[in-house]
C-alpha cells in the first residue's frame, strides 16, 4: 500500500507554526518557558484549535522544529558530522533554536531524554557506517562523542559563537580521536 502523503495545508500550517516559534525565540523578547500557545498562534495567524490539531504542546512543536534541523544536518556525510560537527551545526542549525534546546534540557527531562536519544541514534548509525571493526562498542564511542560535542556546543553557544566553527572542530579533534575514521 502506498505511503499516504501529508496534506499540503497541514504542511503549510506546521511551517507557519514552526516559523512563529522561531520568530518568537529569535526576537530575544521571550525565554522559551514564557512563550505561550496563544503567542505562537498569534504570530502564525492560526487558531489555537488548529495548533492542537497538529501538536500536543509547545514542546511537541519544538521537537518538530528539531526534526527539521536534523534533516538539514543529515545532508552531511557521517564522517563530516562526526569529524566536523561544528561546521555542520553552523550550516544546518539556527543558533537561537540551539540555545533554546539547551534551555529546555535544563527544564524538561522528557525533552532532554528524547533529544539525547535522537542524537545518540544518529551517532550510532554514523559510527556503524564508518567503523567496521573496532574493539570499543559503538554505543560507548557514541556516548563519548555525544558528550564532547554537546559540552563544546554549549560553551560555543554561551560565548555567542565568537570562535569560528572550523576552530571549534579543531578543538573537538584535539580532544577526541577522530583519526579512527581514516
Amino acid at each position: 500500500m502506498p505511503e499516504k502523503k501529508e496534506d499540503l495545508r497541514a504542511i503549510r500550517t506546521k511551517t507557519h507554526l514552526s516559523n512563529a516559534l522561531l520568530t518568537l525565540i529569535n526576537s530575544g523578547d521571550y525565554q522559551f518557558e514564557a512563550i505561550t500557545i496563544n503567542k505562537i498562534c498569534e504570530e502564525a495567524m492560526v487558531h489555537r484549535t488548529t495548533f492542537y490539531k497538529h501538536f500536543e504542546d509547545k514542546y511537541h512543536l519544538l521537537s518538530y522544529c528539531i526534526e527539521s534541523m536534523q534533516q538539514r544536518f543529515n545532508q552531511f556525510t557521517p564522517k563530516e558530522r562526526l569529524c566536523q560537527p561544528f561546521m555542520c551545526m553552523f550550516q544546518a542549525w539556527d543558533r537561537q533554536l540551539v540555545l533554546t534546546i539547551f534551555e529546555c534540557f535544563q527544564m524538561s527531562e522528557p525533552f532532554r531524554d528524547d533529544f539525547g536519544r535522537r542524537m545518540n541514534q544518529l551517532m550510532v548509525a554514523d559510527l556503524s557506517e564508518l567503523l567496521q571493526n573496532n574493539e570499543v562498542p559503538r554505543e560507548i564511542i557514541a556516548e563519548i562523542f555525544g558528550h564532547a560535542i554537546s559540552g563544546l556546543a554549549l560553551w560555543w553557544m554561551r560565548n555567542e559563537q565568537r570562535t569560528p566553527a572550523d576552530k571549534m572542530d579543531d578543538y573537538f579533534q584535539a580532544v577526541v580521536n577522530t583519526s579512527i575514521f581514516d
